[in-house]
């Protein structure tokens, strides 16, 4: 049986095909106009890689936070729900799950099906998203792809107390202005943005294995950061930007009668 997964998030839709023996093929979109016709070109350009006809998909769900407009799937799950499903698929050991988007980050916890026990949001302050991250990037003038990378070759000199991201941004043109080094602002700002995150997995209750999800989960300095804030391992999919996606697609299956 084939299925699919569509995520809308802030910047891009994600989505993911599954079929009996795991995941046929993945792809991710910039959003460009409107989101309803944005999903459905993203999902027949996905089917067309992978020379699917759409007859042979089964059922679509689809999740995120533009869900609700795409008219193309059967149905839609909250993110909380496929990120955990998701999450579980490649690690089923996962009890706690964070996601880290462009838009905002949760963390789930979930039981030994995957399926969803409990969770929390961040409080809507972009200083706990990527966009944080995307907005700092651009102020340091670093690819966003490398800023992880450096951070990890900071120091820990730099320490930015502020919870609200313009007020961070005003103690990062203060450290520049103080010659503060690219790497030493940016390890402040990992662990600035991943203390909130924490803060917000100790709320829900932290189990092991932990997972982190989204696409800011390829950010070497977040993971790191995660790390030493709860002192466990995180666990990082290869693709975790397709986690949502993904978790939608086996939610799909589940609910035709598959296992």
């Amino acid at each position: 049986m084939v299925t699919a997964g569509i995520d809308i998030g802030h910047e891009s839709v994600t989505v993911a095909i599954l079929d009996d023996n795991g995941i046929l093929g993945h792809a991710t979109f910039v959003i460009s106009g409107e989101v309803g016709a944005a999903s459905t070109l993203a999902f027949e350009r996905t089917l067309d890689r992978l020379g699917l006809a759409r007859a042979s998909v089964h059922r679509i769900f689809a999740t995120g936070m533009g869900r609700e407009t795409v008219a193309l799937a059967d149905a839609h799950r909250t993110p909380m729900l496929s990120h955990a499903r998701g999450a579980h698929w490649w690690f089923p050991g996962a009890r706690t799950v964070i996601d880290v988007g462009a838009e905002g980050s949760r963390v789930m916890r979930c039981d030994a099906k995957g399926y969803l026990t409990d969770f929390a949001l961040n409080d809507k302050c972009a200083a706990g998203s990527g966009v944080f991250l995307e907005t700092v990037a651009d102020m340091l003038d670093v690819p966003l792809a490398d800023m992880g990378g450096l951070a990890l070759s900071g120091s820990r000199r730099v320490v930015l107390t502020s919870t609200c991201a313009v007020f961070a941004e005003s103690e990062i043109v203060a450290e520049i202005h103080r010659g503060s080094s690219r790497a030493d602002i940016l390890w402040g700002v990992h662990e600035s943005l991943v203390s909130k995150i924490a803060a917000m997995s100790r709320r829900v209750g932290i189990e092991p294995d932990l997972v982190l999800t989204g696409g800011v989960a390829r950010n070497v300095g977040v993971v790191q950061a995660l790390r030493e804030q709860l002192q466990m391992d995180v666990a990082v999919p290869e693709h975790p930007e397709i986690a949502g996606a993904l978790g939608a697609a086996l939610l799909a299956r589940a609910s035709a009668g598959a296992a």
